[in-house]
């Protein structure tokens, strides 16, 4: 039986090469994982009694989106059987193809195989490929492909540049999202827009970046701005980063109707409990969001647990879990950065100081073991506090009729002495 590969040109290219071992940077939305089960289907139809893996960073992107995707690709008449426990396909042939997930890479050793893909293996360790696949291709000479959207110059990087030289039978391939011609231009040019030029670059771009220095270099000295006095149909929003001991952190913004941020107050103190924290400042914002590990019940009271928000709101202060995805905050800000829909008030001294500073961790690795960037841990509990407003807030921003406090040029006054001790600290 025939079956038609439906792949654009570019796909095609990679389709058709014979190198032993293909890398491929591409842009999102490339068609990428299509490749790479159309190229697992060419293999188990040319070699009869094949053993082929689909590696995914985790089991469950095996399962929830290759899994699904084999089935569509696959005439049903190839098809011998199927365990869905193990995620397994047997042809009519004797060839297998089995998705695997590399966030336990130790249970990856064991069998030979003829053809391996590592689909986003930017996001996998290491020795994925380097101490457990690469060794089960040995004695029946298999192949491979690598297949991801760059995340840094970490180890993709350097089998592409190995590709690029034709190193030890390797190829490498670049291709852009819009390489895609099934992707709308206006789209990737929506994108560009929005997103900070480092990851539009390696997202769209399908390009190496480093990432090193700082976090947000599209803050500058433009975002700071003069104190003035907020109309009393914004919207006040605040965010805080509690602690029992160390550095308990706060920020409070007001949203224009065009859902710009004015970062209005900061609070930064050390070793405070939550009455003198709620006292400084719950007058203020009237919805508050709050680090979601707050909600744990750490606090013990007369042999009775309780957690960070507990303590808040037995203060007056009812916390909101904030969105936490690290990841997404982090782009999310450079966007309004890059935009300009993020203005600071002069008087917050300690979220411009921890902007100048909030830079990226050679610590790659997550608990999951997925690769990816990180922020260096320190000097970031206004920086975190700045991810949780922009992240939890409604899109776009909806201007209240109540009236909201006004703030006088004596509480900008107040709140800038109530800064100095603060900054003589730095």
């Amino acid at each position: 039986m025939r079956i038609t590969y439906k792949l654009h040109a570019s796909q095609h290219q990679v389709f058709s090469d014979p190198a032993r071992f293909i890398v491929v940077s591409a842009g999102r939305r490339f068609g990428k994982t299509v490749l790479a089960i159309y190229k697992a289907i060419k293999i188990a139809l040319e070699a009869p009694k094949s053993n082929i893996w689909l590696v995914s960073p985790t089991y469950r992107q095996s399962e929830m989106i290759a899994w699904k995707m084999l089935f569509e690709l696959i005439p049903a008449p190839l098809i011998k059987s199927k365990n869905e426990v193990k995620l397994l396909v047997e042809f009519t042939n004797g060839s297998e193809i089995c998705l695997k997930g590399a966030d336990n890479e130790d249970s990856l050793r064991g069998v030979s195989l003829d053809y391996c893909i590592l689909d986003e293996i930017s996001t996998m360790k290491r020795n994925v490929f380097s101490e457990i696949t690469r060794p089960m291709l040995t004695d029946r000479k298999g192949k491979a492909m690598f297949i991801g959207t760059p995340k840094g110059k970490n180890h993709f990087w350097e089998l592409f540049i190995k590709g690029e030289k034709h190193e030890d039978g390797f190829s490498s391939y670049k291709f852009k999202t819009e390489d895609n011609p099934y992707i709308s231009r206006s789209e990737i040019a929506e994108a560009k827009s929005q997103l900070s030029e480092r990851v539009f670059n390696q997202e769209y771009l399908a390009s190496f970046e480093d990432y090193t220095g700082l976090i947000w270099p599209e803050f500058t000295q433009d975002a700071i701005i003069e104190p003035f006095v907020i109309p009393t149909n914004w919207e006040l929003i605040g965010t805080l980063d509690p602690a029992v001991t160390g550095t308990t952190a706060s920020l409070q913004a007001a949203i224009d109707e065009d859902g710009k941020l004015f970062i209005f107050s900061e609070f930064y103190e050390q070793n405070k409990r939550a009455n003198e924290v709620a006292d400084a400042i719950k007058h203020k914002a009237s919805t508050w969001y709050g680090d979601p590990a707050g909600k744990i019940k750490s606090v013990s009271r007369n042999g009775v647990l309780f957690s960070l928000f507990d303590e808040y709101s037995d203060n007056g202060m009812y916390l909101i879990p904030a969105q936490n995805d690290v990841a997404a905050g982090i782009n999310r800000v450079a966007e309004y950065f890059k935009s300009g829909k993020i203005k600071i008030f002069k008087n917050c001294k300690n979220l411009v100081h921890e902007l100048e500073r909030y830079h990226w961790s050679e610590e790659r690795e997550t608990a999951l073991g997925i690769m990816e960037p990180k922020p260096y841990k320190s000097l970031d509990h206004l920086c975190d506090c700045l991810r949780y407003l922009v992240m939890s807030r409604e899109e776009p921003s909806r201007a209240f009729k109540a009236p909201v406090k006004k703030f006088s040029v004596e509480d900008f006054e107040r709140m800038e002495r109530q800064q100095t001790q603060l900054e003589e600290s730095f």
